[in-house]
């Protein structure tokens, strides 16, 4: 009897252990899997730097996409993070693919409506892995890895730049991004320069700080050799903004007066020689009679536009082509684009896409740069946020020159804005905490939100 009393108890106590073994067993595989998706995000963000990539890149996304849609299935889990981004995203996507019908090309403007909708899912994809891996230096490892992938893109810039014989007497030779042109290599600039700046103020060991400076260094010389005068610009704007955030408008005004002494400058030794491409308006004016084109088709069609995408302009005229203007000489022929991103939408989709896609901007910046900005008690997280808010103010600014928001360059800025909006909600709360929902402390109250 005793012997079949041991044997019922060793069975039960067995039955016990192995379901406990299987729900431990199962947690360490879902916790590898988010952890794994950290690290592909941290190799997507500096994958970014090199366009060649892309491709492999955007098709990755889109299976980690639907392998975290299946996780969250097996969690049964809401893999929805709500942002406030949600509401202007959404209604430039739904707007935007309601004027396909009426494009000059319907099939081309559905194709770039897809392109931006996949960009879109970069955002979504980054917010879910942040808010369900259980590392809470995540958001800080994935900046890193883009200013490594920023850092190393200089260098090649840099290095081909010598070699071709760039020199800072003029920008005859300007510094190349790889497998790319100066254009993107500005862009990219912009957008980490402000970041690393942010990484170098948080830094405390000795090897963070020297790391982060020489990073510094490289970028900022690529900038300066790319010669691109829409990515100083933006920089420009950075150093106002960051300047009224810091010293407010006095300083703001002094560092308007130091900008303003620097362009006078750069004229004074286009006088002597120097730089006189740098400073030659004929890309100007060869903007401005575009852009006077382009506003003239918006006020002919300012609710659904001639069709979403860059090369709309050139479909509804095509005697703008390169090819029907071979003929012409330089200084007459018009840039068969926009060269302006917010012009390019307004024209392409109408006034209610220019006034959405404003919106995800301006949505963001609130976000991350609150008017009061104050430092509060989470310095670490004010001065990232601020660093990225600054890098979406220059990114907005280089945008008014160029159409830049495609390619590897929207990845980083969606990765920016998911890596921005989860460190200024309480996502971390809810990873720390184990529940499968975002949470936010309001009150003593919880509510399953990352919105301000």
């Amino acid at each position: 009897m005793p012997e079949r009393m041991n044997s019922t108890t060793s069975s039960s106590a067995h039955s016990v252990i192995r379901p406990a073994q299987a729900v431990d067993r199962s947690a360490s595989a879902r916790a590898w899997f988010w952890g794994l998706q950290g690290y592909v995000m941290m190799a997507v963000a500096c994958a970014s730097f090199f366009p060649l990539l892309f491709r492999h890149q955007e098709h990755t996304v889109i299976i980690l996409i639907v392998l975290c849609l299946g996780m969250c299935a097996v969690e049964k889990v809401n893999p929805w993070v709500k942002t406030p981004l949600d509401l202007p995203l959404w209604l430039f996507i739904v707007w935007v693919l309601c004027t396909v019908p009426f494009a000059t090309d319907p099939a081309y403007s559905f194709a770039e409506w897809k392109k931006f909708v996949a960009q879109a899912g970069v955002f979504y994809w980054a917010l879910l892995v942040l808010s369900r891996c259980r590392n809470e230096r995540l958001p800080r490892l994935v900046l890193q890895a883009l200013v490594l992938g920023a850092s190393l893109l200089a260098c090649y810039a840099l290095i081909e730049f010598v070699q071709r014989g760039g020199t800072w007497r003029d920008r005859y030779v300007r510094a190349h991004a790889f497998g790319s042109d100066y254009n993107w290599l500005s862009t990219y600039m912009v957008v980490v320069i402000p970041v690393a700046g942010s990484l170098l103020v948080l830094g405390r060991p000795l090897w963070s700080r020297i790391s982060h400076t020489l990073a510094l260094g490289l970028t900022g010389a690529a900038q300066l050799f790319s010669y691109t005068r829409g990515g100083w610009l933006g920089h420009a704007a950075q150093g106002v903004m960051l300047a009224l955030l810091v010293g407010g408008r006095r300083m703001a005004f002094g560092v308007l007066g130091m900008l303003a002494l620097a362009g006078a400058g750069l004229m004074a030794a286009s006088h002597s020689g120097f730089q006189t491409d740098t400073v030659d308006a004929k890309t100007v004016d060869t903007r401005l009679m575009v852009w006077t084109i382009g506003l003239g088709e918006v006020a002919t069609h300012p609710v659904a536009g001639i069709g979403f995408g860059n090369n709309s302009f050139v479909k509804k005229f095509p005697e703008y082509s390169v090819e029907k203007q071979d003929h012409l000489p330089e200084r007459d022929r018009i840039i068969p684009a926009m060269h302006n991103t917010f012009l390019m939408v307004t024209l392409g989709s109408g006034i209610p896409a220019l006034l959405s896609f404003t919106w995800i901007f301006v949505a963001l910046l609130r976000r991350l740069i609150p008017i009061p900005w104050t430092i509060g008690r989470d310095r670490a997280t004010a001065v990232i946020a601020a660093g990225i808010g600054l890098a979406v103010i220059g990114f907005a600014v280089r945008n008014l020159f160029d159409y830049m928001f495609m390619g590897s360059l929207a990845h980083l800025f969606w990765l920016l804005a998911a890596v921005g909006i989860t460190l200024t909600g309480s996502s971390r709360l809810d990873a720390a905490r184990g529940e499968p929902g975002l949470v936010q402390e309001q009150a003593g109250t919880f509510a399953p939100s990352v919105e301000s």
